[in-house]
């Protein structure tokens, strides 16, 4: 189980400090995926990589199985890390074009000093669908499918507990991406790992994701068990996400947002969506809306709900 409380990052400017996340605070359960939503530039691939400290927070804490990651030493730290990997959004750029897919795949336990088995370097290929001929074969002579599973095989040779999905599917071809998302569902059955998913593809968050996080402008607004996100939403900024994914089955019924986001070294006072939000109050304006409990496990960020 993973549990961030109150996480704060902020970044210094040459203007202002900009708060990339601002109390974030969330749960991901041993075994569940926790899918995470917004607008880029709202936080969520700063928050992945806060949770495996490859950047660090300015405040708060972070429990992975019951040990506080950001007390760790950099030794302690560094074997902490073969129990939480990465998958990245571009497998293009992710990938050394100077290595072999034997290379790539071996060099996490090279850096952990684990003895390089062939064993498991065929076993890591097999669980993502390649062939064992592939381990000769450089990044350049692969589709961009093939690529994001050689990634998804350099994240699983240190047999993690956790995986960070930064976007792994936002790089790859619509006919692709249903692909990865069963592979990594397919894993988890398999291997029990926990997942964060980051995706702009609510309908892919949606069939792999069991809670689902909102995030806008640095913060969580809303969170619960995902039918009840998708069925209920109960913020506005939810509803306006939700109401812009494509249907067949009936005329989509569009909720509009006005206004521009706002800049993230000069936030408005109180609620942040308070600027774009049809809703909006008086109260709305001057004071920021906690993250409260309604039923079955749903919080919201909200003074109207």
């Amino acid at each position: 189980m993973l549990i961030a409380r109150k996480l704060i990052k902020k970044f210094v400017t040459a203007q202002k400090p900009l708060i990339a996340v601002n109390e974030v605070s969330l749960e991901i359960k041993e075994g569940q995926t926790l899918g995470l939503v917004g607008e880029s530039g709202c936080g969520k691939s700063t928050l992945g990589k806060l949770l495996l400290r490859l950047i660090e927070p300015t405040s708060g804490s972070i429990f992975f199985e019951g040990t506080d990651i950001l007390s760790l030493p950099p030794f302690q730290l560094k074997k902490w890390r073969q129990k939480a990997q990465i998958i990245f959004q571009d497998p293009y750029a992710s990938l050394n074009p100077r290595m072999t897919v034997e290379d790539i795949i071996a060099e996490p336990l090279k850096i952990h000093g684990i003895r390089v088995d062939p064993a498991l370097i065929l076993q890591a290929l097999a669980q993502v669908g390649l062939n064992p001929d592939h381990r000769l074969r450089y990044p350049h002579e692969f589709s961009g499918g093939q690529r994001q599973r050689i990634g998804i095989a350099r994240a699983l040779i240190l047999n993690p507990r956790f995986i960070v999905c930064d976007e792994p599917i936002a790089a790859l071809d619509v006919s692709v991406q249903a692909q990865i998302v069963n592979l990594l569902k397919a894993l988890q059955q398999e291997l029990g790992i926990t997942y964060l998913f980051i995706s702009h593809d609510l309908r892919m968050v949606r069939y792999i994701a069991h809670n689902v996080a909102v995030m806008y402008m640095g913060k969580i607004i809303e969170y619960g068990p995902v039918e009840e996100i998708f069925i209920n939403p109960r913020h506005p900024y939810t509803q306006a996400l939700l109401s812009a994914i494509p249907s067949l089955e009936k005329a989509p019924s569009r909720m509009l947002l006005k206004g521009d986001l706002p800049s993230p070294t000069s936030l408005p006072k109180g609620c942040a969506f308070s600027t774009r939000c049809p809703h909006a109050t008086a109260l709305c304006q001057t004071d920021t809306p906690p993250l409260k409990i309604l039923d079955k496990e749903q919080k919201v960020a909200c003074h109207i709900c």
